[in-house]
């Protein structure tokens, strides 16, 4: 039985403190269990779910509204992407409503996912990336959204690759260009050195990998979608570089 599984069906929290916790225990009433529950992934499963939501829920209301686009979106992600089963889906929402109307910061909130995964630098770009997919939802990027993902990027140490990742939504790059932003390469180097780039990302992205490092597998389908992205960016570039 996984993490969520545990909660929602023997009624058990998990210990977890800060800005998480208290939104864990408003949601389901308490948030502290004999600590041999859960296994340390699981409660990084715990931490990496709470902290997605209750940060999306603080940038949804960014702008000083919650927009009808923003909503279809977030349920998109948790139908579509996430194939959340309506248990898991009431937490999700549970967490996102409680989130948007405390008095935590956004800050608080990135501030204790970065404390717990602050050394998978994969794990923080996925969020950021799941940020943006949401803010754009409403066909653009207010300035109060962008104030939070910036600090967000900035916090988690991928302030560099924010442009990269903006670009799939603004257009601004050419395909070739946006393949060669997703690796991290740049056009001039010789196939070995992007291959090189390639399979050093694609190992970071793998899917079971991160889910090892505390990914809920409720995420796994969006990671796959990344991982997949990858492989077409070298695949672009790769038959580019060979014709």
């Amino acid at each position: 039985m996984s993490w969520l599984g545990k909660i929602l069906g023997g009624g058990l929290g998990f210990m977890i403190g800060g800005p998480f916790g208290a939104l864990l225990g408003a949601v389901i009433g308490h948030h502290t269990m004999d600590r041999g529950q859960f296994q340390a992934v699981e409660q990084k499963q715990g931490v990496y779910f709470i902290g997605v939501f209750a940060m999306l829920g603080k940038l949804a209301k960014a702008d000083g509204t919650v927009s009808t686009q923003e909503i279809e979106a977030i349920d998109r992600v948790m139908r579509d992407n996430l194939r959340l089963t309506p248990g898991a889906r009431d937490f999700a929402i549970g967490i996102f409503n409680r989130a948007r109307d405390s008095d935590e910061t956004f800050a608080s909130y990135a501030r204790q996912f970065f404390d717990e995964f602050q050394d998978s630098t994969e794990i923080l770009v996925s969020v950021v990336e799941l940020l943006l997919h949401v803010a754009y939802a409403d066909g653009e990027l207010h300035a109060a959204e962008e104030a939070m993902i910036v600090d967000a990027a900035r916090l988690f140490g991928v302030e560099d690759r924010l442009a990269e990742m903006k670009s799939l939504y603004t257009g601004s790059v050419t395909d070739l260009k946006a393949c060669y932003a997703m690796l991290g390469a740049e056009e001039g180097m010789s196939l070995a050195e992007v291959k090189k780039k390639y399979r050093r990302l694609a190992m970071e992205h793998h899917p079971d990998r991160l889910q090892s490092k505390g990914m809920p597998p409720e995420f796994v389908a969006e990671a796959e979608e990344k991982f997949k992205e990858i492989q077409h960016a070298y695949d672009t570039i790769e038959k580019r570089l060979k014709t």
